[in-house]
C-alpha cells in the first residue's frame, strides 16, 4: 500500500505533526486513491498498481505492491527503455531494494530476484502488442506469489 507521504495523500497533510487535516480531507483522499489505483486479485491477497507523478512527459512511473514486494518502473514512451527497481519490506529490517536493471521492453527484461532466505524469484516485464505485462513467480516470506497481470496499455 502506498504511504500516507505519497500523492494524493501528501497535498492534505499537517507537516508538522504528519498528520491528515480532517475528515473532509480523509475522504477526499480516499476518493482520489481509489480512482488511481488498481487493484488485481491474487491467490495471496491484493496486488496494488499505481501511477505515480512524472515531471517528463514523455515517462510513465507506476508502483506494483505484490505482497512484501514493490516494484518501481519508469518507462521511456519514446524508445520503450525502462527502469525496475524492486524491494522487499521485511519485519524488523524495513525496505531492501533486491534488484534494479534497465532495459528494453521490446525484447523485455528479465530479473532475477532474491534476499536470502525471504525472497527469491523471477520478475519478466514485457510488451505484448500494446500492453506493458508483468510475469512474477517468487517465494516470499513462506509464501509463494505467481501471476501475470497488465501494468497499463501504450498510447
Amino acid at each position: 500500500m502506498p504511504s500516507l507521504s505519497e500523492p494524493p495523500f501528501q497535498k492534505y497533510q499537517d507537516w508538522e505533526n504528519d498528520t491528515i487535516i480532517s475528515g473532509e480531507h480523509v475522504i477526499r483522499s480516499i476518493q482520489e486513491f481509489e480512482s488511481a489505483v488498481k487493484v488485481i486479485k491474487t491467490e495471496n491477497g491484493d496486488a496494488f498498481i499505481y501511477a505515480v507523478a512524472s515531471n517528463d512527459e514523455n515517462a510513465k512511473t507506476f508502483k506494483i505492491v505484490i505482497g512484501p514486494i514493490e516494484i518501481v518502473i519508469t518507462i521511456d514512451l519514446k524508445k520503450l527503455t525502462i527502469v525496475i527497481e524492486v524491494y522487499v519490506k521485511i519485519p524488523f529490517v524495513g525496505k531492501v531494494q533486491i534488484a534494479k536493471a534497465v532495459g528494453n521492453l521490446r525484447d523485455g527484461v528479465t530479473l532475477k530476484i532474491g534476499f536470502p532466505p525471504f525472497v527469491g524469484g523471477l520478475l519478466t516485464l514485457k510488451l505484448e502488442g500494446k500492453d506493458v505485462v508483468l510475469e512474477y513467480s517468487f517465494d516470499a516470506l513462506g509464501l509463494h506469489y505467481g501471476g501475470r497481470m497488465v501494468i497499463f496499455t501504450l498510447p
